[in-house]
């Protein structure tokens, strides 16, 4: 039996373009498979905690095959303990046993699991978070020092207009002198609630004591957390006005 030449050729054709298509498929199956069991992500909100209990944190975790990612956020205004948080969407649900085994070996155990999301933050991929304390919960009532590094707004504080008070312990004063502005430096003390200290650059000791408060507010839009800086040795010597109020505020 003879076969044209023709029809071979069709025939090798064939079987190419079936081995091709087929080679295709099952790359495209590797590769949603390998997609639906991917790492899960680890976020550590590491504001509150020291530089070296992250690291540490981070290294147990990525031994066990997670992915880490570390921030300095603000924290959710309910979160009150180490919490950790956790999405539906989650593909290894072993990766909550293991950050919270990872977290209690560095010293910051867990107190509360949670599906899905507390306040703002939402989890909908295939990730953790963990919120902490250095002793496991927020000082009740309190703030701590970082929950004080922010950018404050004046009220009613003659030349003053705005005051930043930096991670590093640094801050910049703005006033407004003479139609000019005026950036004043110097270092931030928050010895204990609720009192701040601004002390001047080579200044021997603080030159504006505040007093800290804290509310709860509202507008048209949405909840508001408010930090509030009252000025308390108003005198001749300093620029600000015996009124003056620093604000920052966050939508919760």
């Amino acid at each position: 039996m003879t076969i044209s030449k023709t029809l071979y050729s069709k025939h090798i054709t064939h079987l190419l373009t079936n081995t091709v298509f087929n080679g295709i498929g099952l790359l495209l199956c590797l590769l949603t498979i390998a997609g639906c069991t991917s790492k899960p992500t680890v976020h550590i909100y590491g504001k509150y905690i020291a530089p070296s209990q992250v690291q540490s944190l981070s290294e147990s975790l990525s031994e066990k095959g997670l992915n880490v990612e570390v921030n300095d956020f603000e924290f959710p205004t309910t979160i009150t303990s180490n919490t950790l948080l956790y999405s539906l969407l989650l593909q290894a649900p072993e990766a909550i046993d293991y950050t919270s085994d990872a977290a209690k070996s560095n010293g910051l155990p867990i107190n509360s699991v949670q599906p899905l999301s507390q306040g703002n933050h939402w989890y909908t991929k295939n990730s953790l978070a963990v919120f902490l304390f250095p002793d496991g919960k927020r000082p009740k009532g309190t703030l701590l020092a970082q929950d004080l590094v922010h950018s404050y707004v004046s009220k009613e504080c003659g030349e003053g207009q705005r005051l930043r008070l930096n991670k590093d312990g640094t801050y910049q004063l703005t006033l407004e002198i003479d139609e000019s502005t005026v950036s004043a430096q110097g270092h931030w003390k928050y010895r204990q609630f609720p009192y701040l200290e601004l002390r001047e650059l080579n200044s021997p000791y603080a030159n504006y004591y505040f007093e800290i408060s804290r509310e709860l507010s509202e507008d048209q839009v949405s909840k508001l957390s408010l930090i509030h800086l009252q000025l308390l040795n108003a005198n001749s010597a300093n620029p600000l006005a015996p009124e003056c109020v620093f604000t920052h505020g966050v939508r919760i």
